[in-house]
């Protein structure tokens, strides 16, 4: 019994990843030579920006965290704070668990800060609520400018359509489980049990199933918070659409270097089709689906096929996984800076205001 459940886990995260590098294959095989003449030619001061836009893109999302944390009265250091948003991300990207992983490391890590559970529950479903919503406004974008290219219905605008429901269905969603008091608690005892689990990977110990009562007072307590203090989400929203528009110029200088100059509707309709393919929570991060949408995108739009998919790749390095290894440096920094240990996880630590 127990090899069959182990040879399950295994399978639900090794198939994910095959799948991806499937897709990969699939994709460059083909274009390999065009792809490394593309490489030889490509320009590394362009790549540059593209790094420097993804360390903003990180520090953003720092702020984001920092921000709402904030707002629920509990005062971090920011580096800290930006530290743990960038390890808690870099594992959503690659764990294929809908967000549960994320979530999970983001509890475990503002935990070991003696920040309570509830509130890092509540933070991060804010921060995902506002980042899906300004996906949803990138994705109109996206599709609206598309068609002004060219006006004519079609699959990668029936996509788009698609995407956009999807995204605001879920993003709305996460808001009515948040703030119905009937339905959270449903869901939020299902959540604190995916969580638990996801957690005990890290530190092999569990959350006692009895403190849920506990953790449902720190979540009622953390929406109660956000409900006054709404009026100063405009600044996290703010750093959210921030992050966004760094994720796209990541890609837009990929493209320089590689010598193509996209026009602001181009880029930001590929852009859009290509996040889109990230929210498949089968793939870790999209990965295969998200180059194949982006080289389907542009290279309808005109732009050659070896060129689209590069720069797609450089996407991939330079935002999913450059950060993904340095994300382990920092992790073991947060280890080491950890607070002594307690079992006592309701207190803010650090100040509550």
């Amino acid at each position: 019994m127990k090899e069959q459940v182990s040879a399950r886990k295994k399978l639900a995260l090794y198939a994910p990843v095959a799948l991806s590098v499937g897709i990969l294959a699939w994709l460059v095989y083909p274009n390999l030579g065009a792809m490394a003449h593309t490489l030889r030619n490509s320009n590394p001061w362009w790549l540059l920006l593209s790094v420097f836009f993804s360390v903003c893109s990180y520090t953003l999302m720092g702020f984001s965290l920092w921000e709402v944390l904030r707002i629920l009265g509990i005062s971090l250091p920011f580096l800290e704070v930006a530290g743990i948003a960038f390890v808690s991300t870099t594992v959503n990207y690659f764990v294929s668990s809908g967000g549960i992983s994320g979530f999970a490391t983001r509890a475990h890590l503002l935990g070991k800060r003696r920040v309570p559970y509830g509130a890092s529950v509540t933070s991060s479903v804010v921060i995902t609520v506002l980042i899906y919503l300004a996906l949803a406004f990138i994705v109109v974008q996206g599709a609206v400018l598309q068609f002004l290219h060219t006006p004519d219905v079609h699959r990668n605008t029936t996509a788009a359509i698609v995407g956009v429901v999807a995204v605001l269905a879920f993003a709305f969603t996460l808001t009515l489980l948040f703030f119905h008091h009937e339905l959270r608690t449903v869901w939020g005892r299902k959540l604190f049990l995916a969580v638990n689990r996801v957690i005990y990977l890290f530190s092999r110990r569990e959350i006692p199933r009895e403190n849920f009562d506990k953790f449902e007072a720190q979540l009622d307590e953390g929406i109660r918070a956000i409900e006054v203090r709404r009026f100063e989400l405009s600044k996290v929203l703010a750093y959210v659409f921030a992050d966004w528009f760094s994720n796209i110029l990541i890609l837009y200088f990929a493209f320089r270097a590689v010598g193509v100059s996209l026009g602001p509707s181009t880029l930001v309709a590929g852009f859009a089709f290509g996040m889109l393919m990230t929210i498949i929570p089968i793939l870790p991060g999209g990965l295969g689906a998200m180059e194949a949408a982006m080289t389907a995108a542009f290279s309808g739009m005109g732009v050659p096929v070896a060129e689209a998919l590069t720069a797609s790749l450089m996407f991939r390095l330079f935002y999913y996984l450059l950060p993904a290894f340095a994300s382990i440096f920092i992790y073991w920094a947060l280890h080491a800076t950890e607070p002594p240990s307690t079992e006592d996880h309701s207190r803010h630590g650090r100040g509550k205001r």
